[in-house]
C-alpha cells in the first residue's frame, strides 16, 4: 500500500515539471506556417530568445518577403514577452537558400530583428503594417537578397 502511495505521488508531482512550457517551445508553436521549420534556443546571461525560421515557402511562392516575415515577428515578440516575464529581448532571424554558380544550396540570413522589452511596450502591434516591423526593431540587418527579387 505504501508503494502506491509513493507512486501516485511520484507521478503527481512530475507532471507539472513535464508540462512546463519553454520560451524555446512556445515560439516555435505560434509558427504555424508549413514549411517554415522553425528553432529556437534561450541565451543566457541577457535571457534573449532567438528564432530563426526558413522564409524559402515564401520565396516558392513569390510573395512579398518583408510583409511576410513581419507578420511572424508581429506573433512572436509580444506573445513571448508578455507569457516569459524573464526574456530580456526577442531576436527573430529569416533565413533563405542561396545558390551558388556551382550549383551548392546554403542557408543565409535574409533579415535579422531585435525587439527589448522595454521598445516591444511602446508598440500597439496590431495597428503597424507587417511590412513596417523591421523598421521598429532595436537592432537588424537586413539582406540585399531580401530587397531584390529571389531567382530560383
Amino acid at each position: 500500500m505504501n508503494s502506491v502511495i509513493a507512486l501516485t505521488l511520484a507521478l503527481l508531482l512530475s507532471v507539472p515539471a513535464m508540462a512546463a512550457e519553454t520560451p524555446a517551445m512556445f515560439a516555435k508553436g505560434i509558427i504555424a506556417e508549413p514549411g517554415l521549420h522553425p528553432w529556437t534556443i534561450v541565451t543566457l546571461p541577457d535571457e534573449t530568445l532567438v528564432v530563426e525560421f526558413s522564409l524559402d515557402p515564401f520565396v516558392a511562392k513569390q510573395r512579398d518577403l518583408r510583409s511576410e516575415f513581419g507578420a511572424i515577428v508581429r506573433k512572436v515578440v509580444p506573445a513571448s514577452l508578455d507569457k516569459y516575464p524573464k526574456l530580456k529581448s526577442v531576436q527573430v532571424t529569416g533565413l533563405i537558400t542561396t545558390h551558388d554558380k556551382r550549383g551548392n544550396d546554403r542557408e543565409a540570413q535574409a533579415v535579422m530583428v531585435k525587439f527589448y522589452r522595454a521598445t516591444s511596450a511602446k508598440i500597439k502591434w496590431d495597428a503597424i503594417e507587417p511590412a513596417d516591423v523591421i523598421d521598429l526593431s532595436d537592432k537588424k540587418t537586413v539582406s540585399p537578397t531580401l530587397a531584390a527579387p529571389v531567382a530560383r
